[in-house]
C-alpha cells in the first residue's frame, strides 16, 4: 500500500504518481497499461481537487446545493471562477490553509491494482447525487461528443475528464464498471480497480459475498435509494 497527498495536481505530485505506478506495473509485467491507468488516475485526482474547490466556492458565495438543476445553474459560475491561473492559485492556498488535501492510495497484489482517491469536501457539500448521475451517463458513452449533449452547463468540457477516463478504459479492454464513487464516513472517495487476472473479484462482488472490506462496508457502499435493488441482487445470488 502506498499513499500520496496533494492539494492540487502539481507537476511534482504527478511525477511521483507516475513513478510509483510505473514501478508497480513493471513488477507485474503490466507496463503496457501505464498510459491508460496514469491518465485515469490524473483525472480522478483532478476531480477530487475540484470537488474541494467547489466547496469553498459554495461557502464563499453562500450558495446551497440541493438539486441537479441548482448544480447546473451554478456550475458555469464555478468553472469560470477557477479557470484563470491567478484564481486557481488563490483556491489552492485556501485549500492549504484549511488542510483540505486529496489523498491517493494505491494497493496492489498479483490479482490487481486498487486505487482510492479521497477528498475533504463531501462532509460539507453533498455532491453525491451529481457524481452518480454523471457516472451513470458516462458509462454509456461511445465517444466524447456525447458528453456535451448531457452537460450543457459545461460547453467547454472542463468537467469532461471522468467521462474521458471511462472511454480510455473501454479502449484498453479494461472494466469501467470497476470505477466507483461513494462516501465512507466523512469526505468522499473515488475508486478504480484494475484486474491483472481474468478471475478477478471486485470489491463490490466481495461485499455481496458478505466479506468485510474496510472502509467499504455495506451501509456506506449502498445508498438508501439503491437498497431495494441491492436486496434483490442478494436474493438472486442466493445470499438472502
Amino acid at each position: 500500500k502506498i499513499g500520496l497527498n496533494c492539494y492540487t495536481p502539481v507537476s511534482s505530485f504527478l511525477k511521483n504518481l507516475e513513478t510509483i505506478l510505473r514501478l508497480i506495473l513493471n513488477y507485474y509485467n503490466k507496463i503496457e497499461l501505464l498510459p491508460t491507468i496514469f491518465g485515469v488516475l490524473q483525472e480522478l485526482v483532478a476531480f477530487s481537487c475540484k470537488s474541494n474547490m467547489r466547496f469553498i466556492f459554495y461557502e464563499k458565495n453562500d450558495y446551497k446545493l440541493d438539486s441537479i438543476e441548482k448544480f447546473q445553474e451554478l456550475e458555469p459560475l464555478f468553472l469560470r471562477e477557477v479557470s484563470t491561473q491567478e484564481k486557481s492559485l488563490q483556491y489552492r492556498q485556501e485549500l492549504i490553509n484549511r488542510k483540505m488535501n486529496v489523498q491517493t492510495v494505491l494497493e496492489h497484489t498479483e490479482l490487481g491494482l486498487n486505487v482510492r482517491v479521497y477528498n475533504k469536501s463531501e462532509e460539507q457539500l453533498n455532491q453525491d447525487f451529481y457524481v452518480r448521475d454523471y457516472l451513470r451517463k458516462a458509462m454509456k458513452y461511445e465517444n466524447i461528443n456525447e458528453y456535451f449533449h448531457d452537460h450543457p452547463e459545461d460547453p467547454d468540457g472542463k468537467n469532461m475528464g471522468l467521462a474521458f477516463s471511462i472511454i480510455l478504459l473501454k479502449e484498453a479492454g479494461l472494466r469501467p464498471d470497476l470505477m466507483r464513487f461513494g462516501k465512507p464516513g466523512l469526505g468522499g472517495y473515488s475508486r478504480i480497480e484494475i484486474p491483472f487476472i481474468n478471475e478477478y473479484k471486485s470489491i463490490r462482488d466481495r461485499i455481496l459475498n458478505d466479506e468485510s472490506i474496510v472502509p467499504f462496508e455495506k451501509p456506506n457502499l449502498i445508498p438508501p435509494q439503491f437498497r431495494e435493488q441491492f436486496e434483490a441482487r442478494l436474493k438472486a445470488l442466493g445470499i438472502r
